[in-house]
């Protein structure tokens, strides 16, 4: 079934729903998140600082290229109650032409955006002995802002499941539904995959995002792997420290139809 925008609630009535709720929520997930006590149990926990930089990303909405650096930091835990996963990227690009209402340049600006997600799920049950190993309520708090003067706050609700799939090497997989409350544009659905494979020092891990029922854009895909080798024993520190290369393939880039992004970038990812 297609999701009809025009029977949705308002915006401004969905965001003054969710926004505290989401608030509350992310207050108290990260306050799990960083510490420990008598009533959650860590399970893992995980922070790391990436640097990339790449060519051949699309800057939309013209079909030009670009080069890109990028400087992500990252957070993952688990939890007996469930998890958390969140991300901030810094970008910054090349230079663009700024117009006046003419359509005359008038000079030139360098591109910078930041662009984040804050994801926890909850655990709601658990199996053994199965491909299925837990099913997860999960929720995603998405914002940007660019030097542009766009900027956004989309708000995701779903549910998930956590695999254990009969695959050596495999770290973890997961398959997510969401709804998306989408603050420029009608929401939409989406599916997110994520899986991690490890073995002798390197590593592969990454995602998919397919967005779809939106009837103002064209469905999208976002496949998003890196592909890295560990350094930490060859140079005997302490800390991971890995090497390697990230791929960006987005059909539709944000469901512009015919944009499609194919970008590589080299990338450091320090973990702390």
């Amino acid at each position: 079934m297609r999701f009809d925008s025009s029977t949705s609630l308002p915006l401004s009535t969905k965001l003054s729903i969710i926004k505290p709720l989401t608030a509350a929520l992310v207050a108290v997930v990260a306050l799990g998140a960083v510490t420990t006590g008598a009533q959650a149990k860590t399970l893992f926990k995980d922070t790391s600082l990436t640097a990339l930089y790449g060519t051949n990303f699309k800057m939309v909405p013209t079909d030009q290229t670009a080069d890109l650096s990028t400087v992500t930091f990252e957070h993952a835990s688990t939890h007996d109650w469930g998890g958390i996963f969140m991300f901030i990227d810094r970008h910054n690009g090349d230079k663009y032409d700024l117009k006046n209402s003419d359509g005359e340049v008038t000079g030139s600006k360098r591109y910078k955006e930041t662009f984040g997600k804050i994801s926890p799920k909850f655990k709601v049950a658990t199996f053994n002995d199965s491909l299925i190993k837990q099913v997860n309520l999960a929720g995603v708090y998405e914002f940007s802002s660019n030097s542009t003067g766009f900027g956004q706050d989309n708000y995701w609700a779903g549910v998930g499941v956590d695999l254990d799939l009969p695959v050596p090497g495999i770290k973890y997989a997961s398959a997510t539904l969401y709804h998306a409350f989408n603050e420029n544009k009608p929401d939409d659905q989406k599916i997110t995959l994520t899986s991690a494979w490890e073995r002798d020092n390197f590593l592969i891990d990454g995602y998919v995002d397919f967005s779809f029922n939106n009837d103002d854009i064209e469905n999208n895909i976002h496949f998003n792997p890196q592909v890295k080798y560990n350094i930490q024993p060859m140079l005997g520190i302490d800390n991971r420290l890995e090497v390697g290369v990230e791929y960006d393939y987005w059909k539709n880039k944000f469901g512009i139809d015919g944009v499609n992004q194919n970008a590589f970038a080299a990338l450091v990812k320090y973990h702390f």
